[in-house]
């Protein structure tokens, strides 16, 4: 009994030790099983919590929500920028190859990679977003819109325009962001998926980089030069200067007000209400995208190797 005592005191003041600690959830580099990555670029995740992630010489890596496994595309010189899973271990994928034709890829558990359009010679495509419902959007360079319902076809295209990324949100709202050419200032481009009305805007700021739709109207965005921006029924407007390099924006699930941002040499800003925080990511590589699975969980892609949130 007085063995027991003692070990229960001890273990009572260890705990009183540990009060302290900060048990968060913090971001630390997880390296994939067949060794360093040759140049991860896109990650995202379904609500599930089944993950995506693609690169250089059609790299592509998929997550059970237990383990990575390679799923390379086969393709080894296209560049793979964008990609959009869906539930079932499925997932589209976009980018170009050598010559900077772009490419969309599908992967079907079943059927494995294929490659389905678009027709034509389409531009350098950074960036895809889909639907539960099977419908899909692809945007990149010379202002090319791609929207695929049935059959892939060009909805838009203004060769002043760079697109970055693009995000779908179930009512069928879409919000493209990326440059204006011209005047080197960011610029959005939002409609309904279901109809052919598009809005094209310019902001005062730099190259958007990043979006995210929270609900049909309303959502986020951030452009390189680090400034985050509030989207709300088509306008756009700015509401930190984060002072850094940013490239990737992540929403945190259930809510819309707290955003992750990555960028260039390892950095990762949280952003909450209007605060801002700068956690330490424990790497120098560029981070060019990140997603949340959910509030304690989530995902960077850096150039060699993941950050895992947990």
């Amino acid at each position: 009994m007085r063995k027991r005592l003692i070990l229960t005191a001890a273990a009572l003041l260890m705990a009183a030790a540990c009060s302290d600690i900060d048990l968060a959830p913090f971001w630390s580099e997880y390296e994939l099983p067949e060794g360093p990555a040759l140049g991860l670029r896109d990650i995202a995740a379904t609500p599930t919590g089944e993950v995506w992630v693609v690169g250089q010489v059609g790299e592509a890596w998929y997550c059970d929500g237990d383990s990575w496994i390679n799923i390379n595309s086969g393709h080894d010189d296209y560049e793979l920028t964008g990609v959009a899973p869906d539930e079932g271990g499925g997932c589209w994928a976009v980018g170009a190859d050598s010559e900077e034709k772009g490419c969309i890829l599908r992967y079907d558990p079943a059927e494995g990679w294929s490659e389905v359009g678009p027709p034509g010679t389409p531009a350098f495509l950074a960036d895809v977003a889909a639907r539960s419902d099977g419908s899909v959007v692809t945007v990149g360079s010379e202002g090319q819109v791609w929207r695929r319902r049935t059959d892939w076809e060009l909805v838009w295209s203004d060769a002043d325009y760079i697109w970055r990324a693009v995000d779908v949100h179930a009512s069928g709202e879409a919000l493209v962001v990326g440059v204006r050419i011209s005047t080197g200032n960011g610029a959005y481009l939002h409609f309904n998926y279901t109809d052919d009305d598009y809005t094209v805007e310019d902001i005062d700021g730099g190259r958007l980089e990043d979006c995210a739709l929270t609900d049909s109207d309303a959502g986020w965005a951030v452009d390189a030069d680090g400034c985050i921006y509030r989207y709300d029924a088509g306008t756009m407007d700015t509401v930190a200067d984060t002072g850094v390099l940013l490239r990737g924006l992540a929403v945190e699930p259930d809510r819309d007000d707290a955003l992750w941002l990555c960028g260039p040499g390892g950095t990762l800003v949280h952003y909450v209400n209007g605060e801002l925080e700068y956690p330490d990511s424990h790497t120098d590589e560029n981070l060019h995208d990140l997603v949340l699975v959910n509030a304690d969980e989530g995902w960077a892609a850096a150039q060699t190797l993941l950050l895992e949130y947990r």
